[in-house]
């Protein structure tokens, strides 16, 4: 019995649309960091914001070959990492204007984005509990839960560092 989808299309279709709409969805995160890169002068936020394009790349390029292979290989269903929600008291207002020189607010702005994007994959998975589908939207929100987690701990790195 096929699974059914909100939009009464079939599994398959509805688990392409979503991929392709992912990948557009981490090209526009890399054209922010892009973007804020240009306009930073600033090396270690310039340096950071380098490692969040590559993360990005990494992403797509994983959401390209499940797109193409019709799955993700064995690789990225391997991610163990949880959610530290250590820094999400600080990353729930909205974080628009984000000043490109300062550390701080490059990465704030990326962890919101990872959150909400996690979020957003992750309602998704409980809607489509299909077998392709459902397991498709996990692998894509334990991804973004990874990046979040990632930096979390970059953020405390550079970020807390003189704190404690």
């Amino acid at each position: 019995m096929p699974i059914k989808t909100i939009s009464g299309k079939n599994e398959a279709t509805v688990k392409d649309d979503i991929l392709r709409k992912a990948l557009r969805l981490k090209e526009k995160i890399n054209e922010r960091y892009e973007d804020l890169y240009k306009r930073s002068s600033v090396d270690h936020v310039k340096l950071m914001l380098k490692r969040l394009q590559k993360s990005e790349s990494e992403d797509r390029s994983l959401i390209l070959k499940a797109i193409k292979n019709g799955h993700f290989d064995e690789q990225s269903l391997k991610i163990e990492r949880r959610d530290y929600e250590m820094l999400d008291h600080i990353i729930e207002a909205d974080l628009d204007n984000i000043n490109p020189n300062d550390l701080k607010s490059v990465m704030l702005s990326a962890m919101k984005m990872s959150k909400d994007f996690h979020h957003i994959l992750d309602l998704m998975s409980h809607e489509y509990a299909g077998k392709e589908l459902g397991n498709t939207l996990k692998v894509l929100a334990k991804r973004e839960m990874e990046n979040k987690a990632r930096l979390e701990e970059l953020y405390d790195d550079f970020v807390n560092k003189d704190y404690w």
